[in-house]
Parts: C-alpha cells; structure tokens; sequence
C-alpha cells in the first residue's frame, strides 16, 4: 500500500507540475562544493526555510531562489550570518544578476594527492575517483552555458599517476527545459537524503553516471489537499550500468524520489530504485512495470529485478540559543507483502554552532546495514550478484553490506576569508555476521581559504588503519594521504 501511494502521488505531481511554467533551463552545482555546507548551515539556523535541500544537486536557478529568501531573513540575524551569505552573493553574483551567458571557462582546478599505500579505504564520495600509491595529479575545467530554457556543463579532466596517464570527461549535460520540468541528458552525480558522510539509495560514491533525469529544478506548491504536502519536489532518473560487469551486462538502474516540506523546518522523502534488464535478460514493458509498482522481484520470466526502497526525514530547530538539526534514512532491500524489508538505516545530529560559539560546528552520523539472520544481504542480488555498483563502487553507503559506521567532526568557519578547518574521525566495522570483522579507523584534517574571491586552496591530510585486513585474523594496514588542491573561479 506503501508503495501504491507513493505512486499515486508521484502521479499525481507529475500532472499538475504541467501547469507550472518556468522558462528557465539551469545547470547543476556539482555534489562536492563547498556551498552546500553553507547553505546547510543557513538552513539550520532558519534563514532558509523552503529549500528541500536532501535531493542534490540544486540547480543554479534555485541557489538563486535560496540566496535572495536567506537575504530577506536574515534582517535580524547576526553579523556572522550575514557574512555568510555575503560570501554566497559575491561568488554567484551572475546567478542573482539573472544574468544570460556562455562561459568556456568557469572553473579551473588541479588536484596532487600522495598516497603511500595503493589500499582505497579512504576514497569514497569522491565520483569514484581512484588513486594510485605515490604522487596522483588532476587537473580540469568545466564549461558553462546558461541560455534561457537551454543549458550545458562540461567538466573534462586529465588524471595522472606512476600507473596512468589519460584524459576523462568527468561530468558533461545539457538541461532542457520544458512544460515547466527540466530534462537532463548526460554524465553527473546525485544524492538522494539528508546524510552527509553517506547516503543508503543514492550518493557520489561511484563515477558519474550517463543519465537521463526529470525533475522540477525548483519546488512548487500543489493546489487542492496536495497544498498540505508543503512545497514539493520530484526527480525521476534512468541509466545504464557498466558492460565490464561480472555478472549480466549492461543493466539497467532507473530511481524515483519525492521530497516536502509540510512545514519550513519538517523535510521529508520516498524514494526507489531499481535494477532491471541487461543481457539475456527481459527488458519488456511488463518487467519495466512491475518494477516500477514493486512487484515481480522473484517472478519466473518477468523478473523485475533487483529493488529497493526508502524514506528519510529531516527535522530543524532553530532554537536561539541553540540551533540542531535531527535526520534519518531507511530503505529496504528486498519486499514482504508488498512493503520493504531488511532495513538498513542512518540518523545524524548537526549543531551549526556550539551555543554562541558561531563559528564551530559539530556533526555526528550513525549508519548500519546489517541486517540480523541475512548475512551481506544488502547492495547484493542472487541474479546481478556483483551488487548494487557502477564499475565496482557500491552506489548509495560507501560502508557497502553488512557494515556499521559512526562518523563525526568538528568545524571551524572562518566566512571573512572563506574559510574552513575541520577535523573528523571514522570508524567502520564490516563483516558484522562473522566473528572475524575487518575494522577501520580514519582521522582527517582539512583547511580551505580563500586567497582572493576567485581563488580557493585546500590541504587535507588523512590517516587511516584497518584491524584484520581483509578479514584476516591480525592482519593489520596503515595508510597516510596528503591532498592539496586549487581552485579557480572565473
């Protein structure tokens, strides 16, 4: 039942989200800026109040919508929140501007990590980047165009080591817009709920994948009963996966999610996703609609696949004295009467300020999929056993299956330069069914500033060491990582 209302209710925002016209195609900010740390911080303290910001990435047209409604709130707010939003002003002054334009180079970076084991451990959310041990260098660019119900964002970049040496296009889309929806066709990211350090459906674990995806880029509110729903928002995707997979190739990965908010500081989400098809595999409409209602998982010639589904909330409170958010994701990864089961989960707590303390922040996030009597029963699939991936990086939880995770870190902002330090430490514990488990520890110090408001620097320094390697009894590994990079806006 679960499922069909959620149906009916993406039906339903589909046909009436025909009415609302926006003539305004938009580019999308990519996943790994560090503005969406800026805009979570606004939005706890209650400056913005109608962004529905657990469904990433935002659009440009709606970091425009979200920058003017923070202005017009934060009158009363303190000189440090002000600044703040002053920094978002001065970086996005052609998006406030509504200004039309073709930018061939708007952004240029290059990225040296030394890393002194080839161990990946600590690389994840990073859109499936891989580092060799020794000296790694990228260096790119990304293009703009914004053109009225017409945009693209090209992104190519050169990744060098000792083992490689070669020229990707990381992120490449063109936004069409139409009826009021946007069509995007072409390779990026997405993160589906409120988590920060994972997401269990939907994250930028893997490498970007080609998709085409249909949202409205900015919420809207329904008319008649659906206006209870606050202000809503959909996206629909579909992809295929790898061909080099070692179980049935090419199949393919399609996701839905609904977000509102029936209140400024209450945000909820629904959302699937599913694997279907690939080859040898049926690919007809039958098996597209049963796996698009939730049935046919396990049905002799119409197997619909591999399916998941989940929900998350995110509650602020904006307390003058002390400001936190409270959040939570579930999914399912497999059905029972006709609703999710085998939970795995995450729930998080941020304080964007410590009492008057404006500029450290705290964070703590708790994720689990171990799923007791059904060992590594989650990310994996009797018919597309090698998991819920995209050339073998686990799409949603970095932790994969059968794992624990608690995370936390410190911040300290520093908006007059545009700066922050932070410092996070990590545990993951995998192998939870089995009495041996291989366990890691991860300690992180990071520092981002702002030379000039053009140029960013950034120095990350990472520690890491796995007890029981491999899920070997004592076998035990150490990994150190120095990452220094540049940033410049143009």
């Amino acid at each position: 039942m679960a499922k069909k209302l959620l149906i009916l209710i993406f039906t339903l925002s589909v046909t009436l989200l025909l009415g609302a016209f926006s003539v305004n195609a938009s580019t999308y900010l990519p996943l790994d800026d560090e503005v969406y740390d800026i805009l979570s911080r606004l939005e706890a303290e209650g400056v913005i109040q109608s962004g529905l910001l657990t469904t990433r990435p935002l659009s440009y047209k709606e970091l425009k919508r979200l920058i003017i409604e923070a202005q017009r709130n934060s009158i009363n707010k303190t000189t440090f929140i002000k600044s703040l939003l002053r920094s978002l002003k001065e970086r996005f002054k052609d998006e406030t501007r509504d200004v039309k334009y073709i930018k061939p180079l708007y952004l240029l970076y290059s990225r040296y990590v030394y890393a002194d084991s080839e161990i990946q451990a600590l690389y994840y959310n990073n859109d499936g980047d891989h580092y060799e041990k020794g000296s790694n260098l990228r260096i790119g660019f990304a293009s703009r165009a914004e053109l009225e119900w017409l945009s693209f964002y090209i992104n190519p970049e050169l990744k060098y080591s000792d083992a490689e040496n070669n020229l990707i296009a990381k992120r490449f889309y063109g936004v069409m817009n139409f009826l009021g929806l946007e069509l995007t066709l072409g390779k990026d990211s997405q993160w589906w709920g409120p988590g920060y350090h994972g997401a269990i459906l939907l994250s930028n674990n893997p490498e970007p994948m080609k998709i085409l995806r249909i949202t409205n880029s900015q919420p809207v509110l329904l008319p008649g009963i659906f206006k209870y729903l606050g202000l809503c928002k959909f996206t629909f995707f579909a992809t295929r996966l790898d061909k080099e997979r070692n179980d049935i190739s090419e199949p393919y990965l399609w996701g839905m999610r609904l977000n509102f908010k029936p209140h400024p500081y209450i945000e909820m989400g629904f959302q699937r996703t599913a694997l279907l098809g690939g080859k040898g595999r049926p690919e007809g409409f039958k098996t597209w609609w049963y796996s698009f209602i939730g049935k046919g998982e396990n049905l002799g010639g119409v197997e619909a696949g591999d399916q998941r589904a989940g929900f998350d909330i995110k509650l602020t409170l904006p307390f003058k004295w002390q400001p936190l958010q409270l959040y939570g994701e579930a999914a399912g990864e497999d059905e029972a009467g006709g609703l999710p089961s085998k939970w795995a989960y995450l729930m998080g707590l941020y304080l964007p300020r410590i009492l008057n303390f404006e500029r450290i922040g705290f964070r703590v996030e708790y994720a689990n999929t171990h799923v007791p009597g059904y060992p590594n029963v989650w990310y994996r699939h009797h018919i597309y056993h090698a998991g819920y991936t995209y050339k073998g990086r686990i799409i949603g939880h970095h932790i994969g299956t059968d794992s624990r995770d608690i995370f936390l870190e410190l911040s300290y902002l520093i908006p007059e330069i545009g700066g922050k330090i932070s410092f996070s430490y990590d545990i993951e514990e995998h192998n939870l069914s089995a009495s041996i488990r291989e366990k890691k520890y991860e300690a992180t110090s990071k520092v981002g500033i702002r030379l000039t408001k053009s140029v960013q620097l950034e120095a990350l320094y990472n520690y890491g060491r796995i007890e029981n390697f491999g899920n070997i009894p004592g076998k035990e590994k150490k990994i150190n990582t120095v990452t220094t990079m540049i940033k410049y806006n143009f």
